[in-house]
């Protein structure tokens, strides 16, 4: 057998290994009971805090928890206690592995069928529904992890987590379980889109507060702040930021905590670029603050930190007055994350502060590579990007752009120079704001998440255009 086929063999055996461990921790569990509740039996009921119901967890899957609990023959949710086919396993072994192409995939696939034996599975839990708000082995892994990264931060596995969908459905759940439709949420200007569209999506009034580009850093007026907050639910917050790469400091957070606690706001917030941070500068969330770990809502996914955006595995930390409207939502929603996929990030948070201090290393040079290739084609990049992983680039001083709108330019730099990104007033709310020089008008924004080849070609086909 050659190296690499040890190699690969070794890895299934230890993936076996770890899953034959992880049935025995869940049967073991399921057999204690663990995560019922006192009066759990009664019929599950809306959940209303501070005036906003939303409907009940379902019954169904809460007769499944009692029968863990009561050691119950369970006849009552329709899922099977037997394994997926083979060959279905085999083949998201094979992405899982091998994942640069379909045909790379499908070929370990092919190798796992000859390496592995084929055997009489009579029993299977982990392709199957786990609990709606998270299997408690990731639940425990988030809570140790955030002992370890956030202290000040409660994060009980049974009241103040919540596993979801990607981070991405964890705004959604949090804006629906705190907000009701005509309430108003604010958030900084660049943002991301979804940031817009999932307040459309609930019917909630977004209010936009604006980060302008001054001198080396991106700075918001506090008096905006403040008029935006008046009377709002929710501030989405977004540190490290995207598609800025502000990292937020401790002072800034203070007077943002303060603006909060003052209007009575809630904030969600967006930490999924927590570990890509540069030149020495550190994330601090918001929920460590005096005072606002009572009213923030932490946001986060292994999407970036673990460079797994297809997985779509995340959380929310939220106060225990809040979790349970979170989780009703969630349940009704989704149902849940997927359960094989949440060993995995249970892996990913029990790897320790040495692999997390080391994630914003990777991206230093591409970083680099990229910023220098954009000025040297005459973008300006006045702020170098303190965190996340984009470059907020204004392209008024390249000749062959200078005249275009933001997606006229940006279809013209992937039409004609091959290189693709993002109009800048895809960031920005009203057609005011995204036709302003000072905000939409003047940027288009650039990744360097990709593998250094890509962004080599880029910088290559940058220097094609003309001076």
């Amino acid at each position: 057998m050659s190296t690499a086929s040890t190699s690969t063999a070794e890895r299934v055996l230890c993936a076996l290994a770890g899953a034959v461990a992880a049935t025995l921790y869940w049967r073991c569990w399921a057999r204690r009971g663990e995560g019922s509740a006192p009066g759990e039996e009664a019929n599950p009921k809306a959940v209303t805090i501070d005036g906003i119901t939303v409907p009940p967890e379902s019954t169904i899957r809460l007769m499944t928890r009692i029968a863990l609990k009561h050691g119950a023959a369970n006849l009552s949710q329709g899922f099977p206690n037997e394994p997926p086919p083979r060959a279905i396993r085999l083949a998201a072994a094979g992405a899982l592995l091998a994942g640069a192409t379909a045909e790379s995939a499908q070929a370990l696939a092919d190798r796992l069928a000859e390496l592995v034996p084929e055997e009489a599975e009579e029993k299977d839990s982990l392709n199957q529904y786990s609990f709606p708000f998270g299997t408690p082995i990731l639940r425990t892994a988030i809570s140790q992890y955030f002992g370890e990264f956030y202290p000040e931060v409660q994060a009980n596995a049974e009241d103040n987590l919540t596993v979801v969908l990607g981070a991405t459905e964890g705004f959604a759940v949090c804006l629906r379980a705190l907000c009701r439709p005509g309430d108003s949420v604010v958030f900084f200007q660049p943002f991301h889109e979804l940031y817009p569209a999932q307040c459309t999506l609930w019917g909630l009034r977004p209010r936009a507060v604006t980060l302008y580009e001054r001198g080396s850093g991106w700075e918001y007026d506090e008096a905006e702040l403040d008029a935006a907050l008046a009377g709002a639910k929710v501030l989405l917050f977004n540190s490290p930021h995207n598609p800025t790469g502000k990292v937020f400091s401790r002072d800034e957070l203070g007077r943002v905590a303060a603006a909060c606690e003052r209007h009575g706001v809630v904030a969600v917030t967006d930490e999924i670029y927590e570990h890509i941070c540069f030149d020495g500068t550190r994330h601090i969330s918001l929920a460590q603050l005096p005072g606002m770990a009572d009213r923030t809502c932490i946001v986060s996914a292994v999407s970036k930190t673990a460079r797994a955006t297809g997985w779509r595995v995340g959380w929310v930390v939220s106060p225990s007055r809040l979790t349970p409207a979170i989780r009703a939502v969630h349940d009704q929603l989704v149902l849940q994350a997927p359960t094989p996929l949440q060993y995995g990030a249970a892996a990913l948070l029990r790897l320790g502060r040495p692999y997390f201090d080391g994630v914003a290393a990777e991206y230093l040079a591409k970083r680099t590579l990229l910023v220098d290739a954009l000025v040297k084609a005459r973008f300006t990049v006045g702020v170098i990007p303190q965190g996340a992983y984009y470059v907020f680039a204004g392209y008024g001083s390249v000749p062959a752009l200078a005249s275009l709108s933001p997606i006229e330019a940006a279809m013209k730099l992937t039409r004609d120079f091959k290189v693709a990104c993002v109009p800048g007033d895809n960031f920005y709310l009203g057609q005011e704001a995204r036709a302003d020089p000072e905000r939409g008008g003047r940027y288009v924004r650039f990744t360097f998440v990709r593998s250094v080849d890509v962004l080599a070609q880029a910088a290559a086909n940058l220097a094609q255009m003309p001076g």
